[in-house]
C-alpha cells in the first residue's frame, strides 16, 4: 500500500502514519462524497465563490487518484443537485461552464488510468454543449475497467426514486413481481453496488437528499474540514474510520 503513495507521501509524514494503519484488506469497494463547504473555504480567504468551487474540483481530481491509487472501484461524487438550480444564475452557469472545461481536461486521465465515466441524474436538463461534452466522455470511457467514477448531475435521491416507479408503472409490472432486486433496476445506480462509505464535509449532518435508497446501510463519516481543505491525510483519516465500523447488517 505504502508503494502506491510513495511519491505523494514523505518518509515519517502524518500521512504515512496515517496510511500504514489503513487495511488493504477492508477499504470501500463504493466511495461517495459530497464535496461541501466550496463557499464558505473561499469566503473565508477573502475570495470569490468561483475560486471556491475551482479549488474543490482540483480536490476532486485529486480524490479520484487516491480512491484509483487506494484500489477503491467505485466513486460517486455529488457534483450538482436537483436543489441547485435555486443558487444566483450567474453561478449556475460558472458551474456548468466549468463542469465542461473540466470534462475536457480531464479526458486523458481516463484513458491513462483505464477510468469508466458515468451520471447519476437527469443530464436533459443540463445545458446541450455539456450533455453532448458528458456523452462523448461516456461513450469514450465506456470500455474501461479499472475505476468507475460517477458524477452525480442534476441529481435528486426523492426524483430518482420517483422516476423508477414512474418507469416501472409504465412498464406496466404486476404488483406482486416488484421486489427490491427489480425496483433497483430502476435506478441510476443498478448496475453498482451501494456505497460502503459516504463522506461528506465541511460540518454539515445530513445527507441532503443523496443516494437515499442506496444508503440504507452505508457508513456514514462527517467532517468539519470544508471541502477545498480535503487533502490526502483526510481522506486517510476516513478510511481509517471505515475500518473500525462494525457492518452487521441487523445481524448481531
Amino acid at each position: 500500500m505504502i508503494g502506491r503513495f510513495k511519491d505523494l507521501v514523505k518518509e515519517g509524514s502524518e500521512e504515512e502514519i496515517l496510511l500504514k494503519k489503513i487495511d488493504a484488506n477492508n477499504i470501500p469497494v463504493h466511495l461517495a462524497v459530497i464535496m461541501d463547504g466550496n463557499g464558505r473555504w473561499a469566503k473565508e480567504k477573502g475570495l470569490k465563490r468561483v475560486d471556491g468551487h475551482r479549488k474543490g474540483a482540483e480536490i476532486a481530481r485529486e480524490i479520484t487518484e487516491y480512491a484509483l491509487r487506494m484500489g477503491i472501484k467505485y466513486l460517486t461524487l455529488f457534483t450538482f443537485s436537483s436543489e441547485n438550480w435555486k443558487r444566483p444564475l450567474k453561478e449556475i452557469n460558472m458551474l456548468m461552464n466549468m463542469l465542461h472545461e473540466k470534462l475536457i481536461e480531464e479526458k486523458d486521465l481516463l484513458v491513462k488510468e483505464n477510468i469508466k465515466l458515468e451520471i447519476l441524474g437527469d443530464i436533459t436538463g443540463l445545458p446541450k454543449k455539456l450533455r453532448d461534452k458528458l456523452v462523448e466522455t461516456i461513450e469514450l470511457s465506456k470500455s474501461h475497467k479499472k475505476m468507475q467514477v460517477n458524477l452525480a448531475l442534476n441529481y435528486g435521491g426523492r426524483m430518482e426514486i420517483v422516476n423508477a416507479v414512474k418507469r416501472i408503472l409504465e412498464d406496466k409490472i404486476p404488483p406482486q413481481k416488484i421486489d427490491e432486486k427489480l425496483f433497483r433496476g430502476y435506478l441510476y445506480t443498478r448496475n453498482i453496488p451501494d456505497p460502503d462509505l459516504l463522506i461528506r464535509t465541511s460540518g454539515e449532518l445530513r445527507i441532503s437528499n443523496f443516494l437515499l435508497y442506496q444508503a440504507a446501510y452505508t457508513e456514514l463519516y462527517f467532517t468539519k474540514v470544508l471541502w477545498p481543505d480535503f487533502d490526502i491525510a483526510e481522506f486517510f483519516k476516513a478510511l481509517l474510520d471505515f475500518r473500525n465500523r462494525a457492518r452487521r447488517y441487523g445481524k448481531v
